[in-house]
């Protein structure tokens, strides 16, 4: 057998040929390192990047540089993985579909879509009957997995609603108790291990397995409304004066303290974006807080009426709030202005937005989901769904999910709504998959990425950023109030100071002088007449008869 042997030359006209590039490839792709993506790669690629990172050009120590290099070729290659993995995500979810013009989604029912899906679907639809304990307030974790439910009458419950993906297993409560007064509102913290409840007297700190760890005795009078900051680890209560506090629950110290001066408060929503605190009051106004300033960043007149509800989207840019003169409104937060509003037949009681952008909003006993219906107006809510008999609490999209759960007079109630939840979510913000040690790892990773509070702001986008004017821009604005302050002297008038003339008994008489009314005008008629009747009586005086007085003191004629 006789083997081929390549000269160098010919060696080296085969290296080039290997390498000639096409002209078309040289159009449509693009060198990242040693590898090539397409255009629509690259531009993926820089929404997975971490910017700049850590480079080793002028490190000198040999095994620090390659640790930052391996480190930064590690990122690199996760980085472009994600942006190639993008392309099998799903871009668009399900939704319910009319065949006909005649034909309504809105009146399809729950048992007719149950029927039309698959068996592990159909378990995501149920319904728990409790009606011994009063309205049902309803909260669901970051992920989705678990569900807390808190009766106005004391019962408080964690359900793992979705344990697996078995269709003969349903949901499980894992850990039930009663707390034998009236609950409030509930909320879950990072994950289902720690929830807090805001109860008759004071506010509560629970974990898993329903053993109370804390009893904050200072957040007094009633807490109304609770909420919890994920990334900040930062607890939001309202109470009944209108008192705004923050709770660091990783070090267990009051944050902020602020008094709204708004008078009661129970309607409250934290806007997922910049992390503020939106508050609705009775007089029809809506403010946002951040724990940084002791007065509202914003204040909107939204309502006629008393605020009920607040919803806020997972953008952070459309707010839809409802109040009790009947109307459910949208609003844009970036120019706070209204964009549309919808008449409800009753008030609605609470009302959420899932993160597909559809709004769900309970009116007594029955339930109405309208689809994209925040940038524009829609004709007709997208599902309703009736509870006969049941006065509906709360309710709230499940994250990732196309479940929407209602909590009510009896019980609690979970809907199927096709389109409604995220099919694409990030592991490392909330995995529904996640095992005990990527929770506990998780938890550790968020205490160590937990931002301060001096981050929230109206435009997160701030954080960061240095401003390079800073110091010209102080110097103008020195400069503008030197100027507003010399107009304001110069326009100002120089007050009289009249020692005791200017009492308020002595300006009260002034005004009463100027006074002219029927009793004063009798009364100066009745001395005009006193006056004739005086001098009538006197008879005719001297200078009528033409008598001089001086006379007498001159001589002769």
């Amino acid at each position: 057998m006789v083997k081929s042997v390549a000269t160098p030359a010919a060696a080296a006209e085969s290296g080039r040929k290997r390498n000639r590039k096409r002209p078309d490839d040289a159009l449509l792709s693009v060198t990242v390192g040693n590898s090539k993506m397409s255009a629509a790669e690259k531009e993926r690629l820089k929404r997975y990047e971490r910017g700049p990172g850590n480079k080793s050009k002028g490190v000198i120590k040999h095994r620090l540089k390659l640790n930052i290099k391996r480190s930064e070729k590690k990122m690199s290659s996760a980085a472009k993985s994600a942006a190639q993995a993008e392309v099998l995500l799903p871009s668009e979810p399900g939704v319910l579909e009319a065949e006909g013009e005649m034909e309504r989604t809105a009146r399809f029912s729950q048992r007719q879509i149950a029927q039309s899906v698959d068996l592990q679907t159909q378990r995501k639809a149920f319904e728990m009957k409790l009606d011994r304990f009063g309205l049902y307030r309803a909260s669901y974790t970051a992920n989705g997995r678990h569900l807390l439910l808190g009766g106005h009458k004391g019962h408080l419950a964690i359900v793992d609603w979705n344990p697996s993906s078995d269709s003969s297993s349903g949901p499980r409560i894992t850990r039930e108790l009663h707390v034998r007064e009236t609950v409030r509102d509930l909320c879950f913290f990072r994950d289902h291990t720690m929830f807090a409840a805001a109860q008759h007297k004071n506010l509560y700190i629970y974990d898993g397995n329903g053993t109370e760890l804390h009893c904050l005795r200072d957040h007094k009078p009633d807490v109304q409304r609770v909420g919890f900051l994920r990334y900040h680890w930062l607890l939001a209560t309202v109470g009944s004066l209108g008192h705004l506090r923050y709770l660091d629950v990783s070090q267990g110290t009051n944050v902020a303290d602020l008094h709204t001066r708004l008078g009661d408060c129970d309607c409250m929503r934290l806007n997922p974006w910049n992390a503020l605190v939106h508050l609705g009051h009775r007089n029809g106004t809506v403010t946002m807080w951040t724990p940084n300033m002791s007065e509202a960043c914003v204040k909107m007149l939204c309502h006629k009426g008393s605020v009920q509800a607040i919803a806020i989207d997972r953008s952070g840019r459309y707010m839809a709030t409802s109040g009790r003169d009947g109307q459910l409104k949208l609003w844009d937060i970036r120019t706070y202005k209204p964009l549309h509003s919808y008449h409800t037949p009753r008030p609605a009681t609470d009302i959420d937005i899932s993160d597909r952008g559809m709004l769900a909003a309970v009116c007594g006993p029955s339930v109405q989901v309208f689809r994209e219906c925040l940038a524009k107006r829609a004709n007709g809510p997208y599902m309703t769904h009736l509870l006969p008999g049941c006065e509906a609490a709360t309710t709230r999209f499940c994250p990732y999910e196309d479940v929407l759960g209602i909590g009510h007079s009896k019980g609690f109630c979970s809907m199927l709504v096709p389109g409604a939840g995220e099919p694409n979510f990030d592991s490392f913000e909330a995995n529904p998959y996640e095992t005990k040690k990527q929770r506990s790892e998780g938890e550790v990773v968020s205490l160590l990425e937990k931002l301060p509070p001096a981050t929230i702001m109206l435009d997160p986008s701030k954080v960061n950023t240095v401003e390079r004017n800073q110091k010209d821009r102080q110097k103008e604005a020195h400069a503008s109030r030197e100027a507003r302050l010399a107009e304001a002297n110069a326009n100002k008038k120089v007050k009289k100071k009249t020692r005791g003339r200017s009492k308020a008994a002595r300006k009260v008489a002034k005004k009463q002088s100027n006074i002219m009314d029927e009793k004063r005008l009798a009364r100066q008629e009745e001395l005009e007449k006193r006056r004739k009747r005086i001098k009538q009586r006197a008879g005719p005086s001297n200078e009528d008869d033409g008598y001089d007085p001086l006379s007498r003191f001159g001589g002769g004629d």
